[in-house]
């Protein structure tokens, strides 16, 4: 799998490969789910790692929960996810590609990204609504994303999930 994983960005694309490039390590995450019958809020913990791949041109990441310890001292749960997302930057578009692989429960999702000003923003639409996964308060050691809804063509946005994330290495 050395052809895989990648030590750093392609020269060819620096600047944009950057953009999620400053995610690369392993983060300890805590992921709030927002039920939209009102029920409570449910906490659930994980973990995230990003890398650089396939020659430097593409951002990988693992997303899972609950966190490795967990699932070595529980039964896993029943909505766990371990799921691979794949992020190429395309040049003819000035936007990242963006596939999520949900592995626990055969979720795909395509997405197309960009950066807007200090965020990172993911959109797609799913039928009439529109989905917007976004990467704020991007720092060194955290970052925040979430997950919101829109019924009423982005007018107003439903927070679903959010996840805030502390660097592990």
């Amino acid at each position: 799998m050395k052809t895989l994983l990648a030590d750093g960005p392609s020269n060819l694309y620096a600047t944009e490969m950057e953009q999620f490039g400053r995610l690369t390590g392993h983060w300890a995450t805590e992921i709030t789910y927002y039920p939209t019958n009102g029920s409570p809020a449910r906490r659930v913990s994980g973990e995230w790692e990003f890398s650089y791949a396939l020659e430097g041109r593409a951002v990988l990441d693992v997303w899972q929960w609950p966190a490795r310890e967990e699932i070595l001292t529980a039964d896993r749960a029943a909505d766990q996810e371990c799921g691979l997302c794949v992020r190429i930057w395309d040049p003819r578009l000035q936007l990242w590609r963006f596939t999520f692989h949900g592995t626990a429960h055969g979720d795909q999702v395509h997405m197309y990204a960009r950066q807007i000003d200090d965020e990172i923003v993911m959109e797609r639409a799913v039928g009439s609504d529109l989905i917007r996964w976004t990467f704020t308060d991007i720092t060194t050691g955290t970052f925040h994303w979430r997950n919101e809804r829109s019924t009423d063509g982005g007018h107003t946005w439903r927070l679903d999930q959010e996840v805030s994330a502390r660097r592990l290495h």
